[in-house]
């Protein structure tokens, strides 16, 4: 019952800051601005998304060096599909890790790669926000000092799990709870495993480091489909202004308050995109590009996801 009315609460948020955008924003134009788009534009940024698909599995690779690319290729591609209806990153992330362990049933594993490479992509993003907001002209740098005291406590806490003494103390709670709340108890030796894992990860500094440089590549490939959507609409932008708006926006869709995403997306670019000048119309117009991507990407995820059920439902009835 709880989980019903969390679902409907999110339906009801997501309705309400559509509902708002598209209300005071006149609708012909966000359409004509829309259908302006050039087909090169289309062509680009779903090449450019198909890059982002491969440099992301490619992050995950680094960790998950046990399972074959075209597997982590079929997570991302899955669990990107989900992210259309899934409330938040963290449950996509978490409906990752949950593809890459249930064949083995083991989820620690992949659970810790997955909130190890999250964390090191959330800073590969702040990096680029910090960057763009001592690039950009339209907003001062001291809005840098709060990305980079994010990114420093980011730091701090992907590598809390180093010290002993705070590792240890971790764990004995863990274990304690464990001990104390029987059939609950399960949940908490997951977290002790997960730590394990974790810990293990990020011994790897070679590792963290490449995951890192994957994660900037990423977050370009992201931050240059925006762009090319804003100049597809007719918006000039600063390049510098794109990667500050694109880290807050992705940090932003991080919390799981609206389904997909939607509502935060749209509200967001048009308060930002106006604050440097651009047009609410034309930013919704972005906004719906960029929806539009995620629907075919969605729709591609989906169509693969049942080809592949329906291949292992027909390898099962012939096994019978």
């Amino acid at each position: 019952m709880r989980k019903h009315i969390k679902t409907i609460l999110k339906l009801c948020i997501t309705a309400a800051l559509l509902g708002f955008v598209l209300w005071f924003n006149d609708l012909t134009l966000v359409f004509e601005s829309f259908t302006d788009i050039p087909l090169v534009v289309w062509i680009a940024v779903f090449v450019l998304q198909a890059a982002c698909v491969i440099v992301s599995a490619l992050r995950l690779s680094i960790f998950m060096r046990d399972f074959k690319f075209r597997t982590l290729l079929y997570v991302r591609v899955v669990s990107n599909a989900y992210g259309f209806v899934l409330p938040g990153q963290l449950a996509v992330e978490g409906f990752r890790a949950y593809l890459l362990g249930r064949e083995e049933k083991e989820y620690s594993k992949p659970g810790a790669a997955i909130i190890v490479d999250k964390i090191v992509g959330i800073l590969a993003l702040l990096v680029l926000g910090v960057a763009g907001l001592l690039l950009s002209r339209n907003i001062g740098w001291e809005y840098a000092v709060v990305f980079s005291a994010v990114g420093i406590v980011l730091v701090m806490f992907l590598f809390s799990l180093s010290f002993s003494f705070f590792r240890d103390s971790i764990n004995k709670l863990l274990g304690f709870l464990a001990r104390k709340t029987g059939k609950l108890g399960k949940v908490f030796d997951f977290l002790i495993q997960v730590m394990e894992y974790w810990q293990f990860y990020i011994k790897n500094k070679r590792s963290l480091v490449l995951n890192f440089i994957y994660g900037v590549v990423y977050q370009l490939l992201c931050i240059s489909i925006s762009v090319l959507f804003t100049y597809g609409v007719g918006a000039g932008i600063h390049v510098a202004d794109w990667l500050w708006i694109h880290a807050v926006i992705s940090i932003a869709l991080i919390l799981p308050i609206t389904i997909g995403g939607m509502g935060i997306r749209e509200a967001g670019l048009v308060g930002l995109l106006g604050f440097i000048g651009i047009a609410s119309e034309q930013a919704l117009a972005v906004s719906f590009g960029l929806m539009t991507l995620l629907l075919v990407q969605a729709i591609v995820g989906f169509g693969i996801e049942f080809g592949v059920t329906l291949l292992r439902t027909k390898k099962e009835d012939n096994s019978l």
